[in-house]
C-alpha cells in the first residue's frame, strides 16, 4: 500500500489551520464588531435618558418662574427658555421611545423598555400639554391649573424615567457580558486553533526537521569518519576545531585528543612556516602542498594536503580546512624504487665497462708505456758520464703528461663505474656530454666510429644526477655502436648535440648514421626486454627512459632525414617538486679526500701488478688530487 507523503499531509493540515484562522477573522467581523458598535451607543443613550430627568425638572422650574415673573421682560425670557426646553425634551423622548436607529445606532427598542415607555407616556403627555398651556395666552386660571398639573405629574415622570435609565444600564451591562462571553469563546477557539496548529502542523514539521537533521549529521559523520584521508579544521587562531578519526590515527592520537590544540603541537618545525603562510589571508591557497607532521611517538609523517579557507557570508576568514593524505608509505616505496633503479643502473654501467674493457685497457696502456720508455731513457742518461740536468727536463715533462693522461682515464672509469645513491647537483650538460664522449672514444676507435659533438653555448647548469645522465648517454652511444656494425666503416658516425628549449628544458640528441630503426618498433623500444639485437638484453633503453623520466624529462626516437636513427631526451631546467628535496649539492671535502685516496690506491695496485717500483708511484701522491678533479663535476 502506498504511503502518503508526510509533507503533503502536513501541508493539508496547514491549509486547514489557515482556513480556521480566516473563519475566526470573519467571525470577529460579524459578531464582535456589531457588539462593539452597540457598546459605543449604550453610553450616549444612557446619557440622554438621564438628561431627560434633568430636562423635566427644568421644565417644571421654568414653568413656575414664568407664572411668578413680575415684569414682561422676565416673563418673555422664561417663556423662551421654557419653549426651548420643551422642544429638546420632546425630541429626546421620541428618540428614546421609538428607538431611532439614525439618532441612536443599536437602540434599545426592546419589549421591557417599550413597556416602561408605555407606562410613562401619560405623564409625559400631561407635562407637555401643561407646558403648552403655559406658553400660550390662556386665562390666568387655566394657566394655574396647567402649572398644578405639571407639578403634580413631574415626580411620577422622574420616578419612571429613573427606572428606564436603570433598564438602559442593565441592558448595557448585558451587552458587555455578552461581548465578554463572545470574546472568551473566540479566544478559546483561537487558542485551540493555535494548539491544533502547534501539535498538528508545527510539531510534526519540527519532528521531520529534527529527523532530517539527525540523518544529515549521521550521514556527514559516516562520510567524514569513513574517509581514507584525514580531515582537520583549524580556527582563526590555528587551533583544531575538528579532526576525523583518520587524522587522529595518522598521529597516533585517541579520539578527539587533538581538539583545541594548536597546530604547532603536531606540525614539523621545518614546515611550520608553510602552515603559517596558509593561515594568512593575503596568501593564495592552492594545493596540493607537502606538509610534514609529527606523531605522538615523535615519528615523522609525510603528508600531502589540499587546503581550503573557510569564510562567512561576508567573506571574512573564519578558519582553514585541510584534507590530509598520508604519503609516508608512498615516499618509502618511491625511495626504495630509486634505490633499485640505482642498483640496476649500476649493473648496467658495469656491463658497459665490461664491453669497453679491452679498449680502456689499451687506452691506459699507452700512457703507461710512454712513462716506462721515458723513465728507462732517463735512467740510461743518468748512468752515463757528464749528465746535464737540463737534458732530463723534456723527458720528465713527458712522463708527467703521460701520468696525467693515465690518471684522467682511471678517474673517468672509476667515477662511471662507482655505485652511489641518487642525488641531484647543479651540472653542466655540455661537461657531462664531453666526459662521456672521452670515455667512449677508445671503444669508438676500436670500432672505427667517428664521434663528433655540436654543443650549444651558454647553457645553464641544471640539477641532475650526473652519473645517471651519463649512463643514458652511454646506453644510447652503445646502441649506436651496435647499429653501425651493419654499415661500412667509412660511414660510421655518431653526433652528440645539445640545445635549449625555451625557458623550460634542455635537449640532448644522439644521432647515428646507421640503417635506422624498424618502423614497427616505435615506442616499444623503451619497454623492458624489447631489443632489435640478437644478443641484446633489452634493458639499456628501458633504463635510459626510467632515468630520464625520474628527472622529469622525456625520451623518444625518430628517423634522421639523412638516414640513421635519432634519440632525443629532455631535462627540465627546474626539477619536479618531488625531486627538489633530494637536491644535496656537490660532494664535500671529506668525500673528495676519500676519492683521492681511492684513486691513488687503484693506480698503486695497478703498477704493483706490472712489477713497477712502488717508490716511483709514490711521487704521484702530490699530483693525483689535482689530476683527479680537473673536471667541473669534481668526482
Amino acid at each position: 500500500m502506498e504511503r502518503e507523503n508526510p509533507a503533503r499531509r502536513l501541508d493539508k493540515r496547514l491549509w486547514y489551520s489557515l482556513g480556521l484562522s480566516a473563519g475566526l477573522i470573519i467571525l470577529h467581523q460579524f459578531l464582535i464588531q456589531p457588539s462593539l458598535i452597540r457598546l459605543t451607543s449604550d453610553a450616549p443613550v444612557i446619557n440622554i435618558a438621564g438628561r431627560q430627568r434633568m430636562l423635566s425638572q427644568k421644565l417644571a422650574k421654568e414653568a413656575l418662574a414664568l407664572m411668578i415673573a413680575g415684569d414682561s421682560a422676565a416673563r418673555d425670557a422664561h417663556r423662551s427658555e421654557l419653549a426651548a426646553t420643551l422642544q429638546t425634551w420632546r425630541a429626546a423622548h421620541a428618540s428614546l421611545r421609538d428607538g431611532n436607529s439614525a439618532t441612536f445606532p443599536g437602540g434599545f427598542a426592546n419589549a421591557v423598555v417599550q413597556r416602561a415607555y408605555h407606562e410613562i407616556e401619560p405623564h409625559f403627555q400631561v407635562l407637555a400639554n401643561a407646558a403648552e398651556v403655559l406658553l400660550g395666552e390662556s386665562a390666568e386660571a387655566t394657566r394655574r391649573n396647567a402649572l398644578d398639573s405639571l407639578l403634580k405629574n413631574e415626580p411620577e415622570f422622574l420616578a419612571k424615567m429613573h427606572a428606564i435609565v436603570g433598564l438602559y444600564e442593565d441592558q448595557a451591562r448585558g451587552h458587555v457580558r455578552q461581548l465578554q462571553l463572545l470574546g472568551l469563546t473566540i479566544m478559546i477557539v483561537i487558542l485551540g486553533s493555535l494548539l491544533a496548529v502547534q501539535f498538528g502542523v508545527m510539531r510534526p514539521q519540527l519532528n521531520i526537521v529534527d529527523r532530517e537533521w539527525e540523518q544529515i549529521e549521521a550521514d556527514y559523520e559516516l562520510l567524514v569518519e569513513s574517509m581514507t584521508d584525514g580531515l582537520v579544521v583549524f580556527d582563526k587562531q590555528g587551533r583544531v576545531e575538528f579532526a576525523n578519526r583518520r587524522f587522529h590515527d595518522m598521529l597516533g592520537q585517541g579520539a578527539n585528543q587533538l581538539i583545541g590544540k594548536p597546530a604547532s603541537t603536531f606540525i614539523s618545525d621545518i614546515d611550520r612556516r608553510q602552515f603559517e603562510k596558509l593561515m594568512l589571508e593575503t596568501v593564495d591557497v592552492s594545493g596540493p602542498v607537502d606538509l610534514k607532521l609529527k606523531s605522538e611517538s615523535g615519528r615523522d609523517v609525510d603528508t600531502m594536503i589540499s587546503p581550503r579557507r573557510m569564510t562567512d557570508i561576508n567573506g571574512h576568514f573564519q578558519g582553514l580546512l585541510l584534507v590530509v593524505t598520508d604519503v609516508t608509505a608512498r615516499k618509502a616505496i618511491e625511495h626504495r624504487s630509486r634505490e633499485l633503479q640505482s642498483q640496476l643502473v649500476h649493473a648496467d654501467r658495469l656491463k658497459s665497462m665490461g664491453t669497453m674493457a679491452a679498449a680502456l685497457a689499451h687506452e691506459i696502456n699507452q700512457p703507461l708505456g710512454a712513462i716506462s720508455n721515458y723513465a728507462e731513457g732517463c735512467l740510461t742518461r743518468l748512468a752515463g758520464p757528464g749528465i746535464d740536468p737540463e737534458e732530463l727536463v723534456s723527458p720528465l715533462q713527458a712522463i708527467l703528461r703521460a701520468s696525467h693522461r693515465g690518471a684522467e682515464i682511471v678517474r673517468r672509469t672509476r667515477t662511471f663505474a662507482r655505485r652511489r645513491p641518487f642525488q641531484l647537483a647543479p651540472e653542466s650538460i655540455n661537461d657531462l656530454v664531453h666526459e662521456v664522449e672521452e670515455l667512449c672514444r677508445p671503444e669508438a676507435r676500436r670500432r672505427c666510429v667517428s664521434i663528433e659533438s655540436d654543443l650549444a653555448n651558454d647553457l645553464p647548469s641544471i640539477p641532475v644526477d650526473g652519473i645517471q645522465i651519463q649512463q643514458v648517454l652511454t646506453n644510447l652511444i652503445e646502441n649506436a655502436f651496435t647499429a653501425l656494425e651493419r654499415v661500412d666503416a667509412f660511414r660510421r658516425r655518431i653526433k652528440l648535440t645539445t640545445r635549449r628549449l625555451g625557458e623550460e628544458a634542455l635537449e640532448v640528441s644522439v644521432v647515428d648514421s646507421g640503417p635506422g630503426l624498424p618502423a614497427e618498433n616505435g615506442r616499444s623500444l623503451f619497454e623492458p626486454f624489447v631489443t632489435t639485437e640478437e644478443n641484446g638484453t633489452g634493458l639499456g633503453l628501458a633504463i635510459a627512459r626510467a632515468i630520464v623520466e625520474s628527472h622529469g624529462g622525456r625520451i623518444w626516437n625518430e628517423d634522421d632525414r639523412d638516414g640513421g636513427a635519432v634519440f632525443r631526451f629532455t631535462l627540465p631546467l627546474v626539477p619536479p617538486p618531488e625531486l627538489q628535496a633530494e637536491h644535496v649539492g656537490p660532494p664535500t671535502e671529506v668525500e673528495l679526500g676519500r676519492i683521492r685516496n681511492e684513486d691513488f690506491a687503484f693506480v698503486r695496485a695497478h703498477w704493483e701488478s706490472e712489477s713497477r717500483n712502488v717508490v716511483d708511484v709514490q711521487s704521484l701522491d702530490t699530483r693525483l688530487p689535482e689530476m683527479s678533479h680537473t673536471s667541473p663535476r669534481g668526482v
